[in-house]
């Protein structure tokens, strides 16, 4: 494809007529995209036509380099192949904020976590849920690196650290369907992360994100999606994942509850209805006062969590060790010790 250095019309003829991006391809359209330099409507026939199929791994990858050449990382001192993010896509049935949550636990247990996330449609998600509880969501660069390295966790505000995002802001609202920039984002960890739950809401994209965290050299990831339709691992339906390890993607299977000493549940947890509710519920789980599905849904993913963080343990026992954590008051401890920084 032969563009001029502001052109992005090659981009979009090429996408409406069904072929895939090179990787250089796909990192000079989305730099121009974070650079300001589409316009609306040409940017939404772009993304329109890429949402009529998965993304292909070197389309990711290019994208991905396009956002962590612009973005505003954390500094931190550890390791990033210590740093653990449990960001996934969306755009599935919401229940709770699972992925943050377990990722309090996995920081409770002694993994480095960086949280990656976002504000939600709803209004509720993991953003809006953790500010609400009093965390210090517009903490600068440096602070979240002091976080990181003395207390284990730091929750990383997409749109302070990828601030080219909010050119397509507009367009993206206006689209009833996720897009690409759903799949780029957990890609796109500010601090470096190279240990990866990543939870997707359409199957298909499993091994394309798998694959670029194989590229980008993820020490441990896992790519989820529930067969019935969760992001994350369910405790209603087998959970679908595609093993990376140290660069390499290297085994795919199914996840049931039962590995984890879960019993299945035959309904889903009902989800939070607004954010007052969201709190609540993380609230009583986090102090171990919540039992039944919501319970069992954020055992198994903080499980998969530390596991995928470096703890070397079967299903079950990562399992207990998320209940130990929990009912031990080690995550509420931490949250309150992260509240007080």
């Amino acid at each position: 494809m032969n563009a001029a250095p502001d052109d992005f019309s090659p981009f979009v003829a090429a996408a409406e007529g069904g072929q895939v991006h090179s990787a250089h391809e796909a990192e000079a359209a989305m730099g121009l995209v974070l650079d300001g330099r589409v316009e609306e409507p040409m940017l939404a026939r772009w993304l329109g036509a890429l949402s009529l199929r998965p993304p292909t791994a070197d389309e990711l990858f290019g994208c991905m380099q396009a956002f962590l050449a612009r973005a505003r990382m954390v500094p931190v001192q550890t390791q990033p192949e210590r740093i653990l993010d449990t960001c996934g896509t969306g755009g599935a049935p919401k229940v709770f904020n699972a992925s943050t949550l377990a990722g309090l636990v996995a920081a409770a247990s002694g993994c480095p976590v960086a949280k990656h996330g976002n504000r939600s449609r709803t209004g509720f998600g993991s953003a809006e849920t953790i500010a609400a509880l009093g965390f210090p969501m517009e903490a600068e660069p440096e602070i979240q690196a002091r976080m990181l390295d003395q207390l284990g966790f730091c929750f990383c505000m997409a749109v302070r650290h990828h601030p080219g995002a909010a050119h397509a802001a507009g367009v993206r609202r206006r689209m009833s369907v996720p897009t690409l920039f759903n799949v780029i984002g957990p890609l796109c960890n500010p601090a470096s992360a190279m240990r990866q739950v990543v939870g997707v809401w359409d199957a298909r994209l499993m091994q394309p994100v798998a694959q670029t965290l194989a590229r980008r050299g993820c020490v441990h990831g896992m790519v989820l999606h529930a067969e019935d339709g969760l992001d994350e691992a369910s405790v209603c339906a087998p959970t679908k994942f595609v093993h990376v390890d140290r660069g390499s993607v290297v085994d795919e299977g199914t996840l049931e509850p039962g590995m984890f000493g879960i019993q299945l549940h035959g309904t889903s947890p009902a989800p939070a209805r607004s954010l007052q509710e969201a709190v609540a519920i993380a609230q009583d789980l986090l102090e171990g006062r919540a039992a039944g599905g919501r319970r069992d849904m954020l055992i198994m993913n903080a499980a998969l969590a530390l596991v995928v963080g470096g703890h070397r343990l079967s299903w079950r026992d990562a399992a207990g060790l998320a209940r130990d954590l929990l009912d031990g008051r080690r995550v509420m401890n931490l949250l309150q010790s992260l509240l007080a920084a």
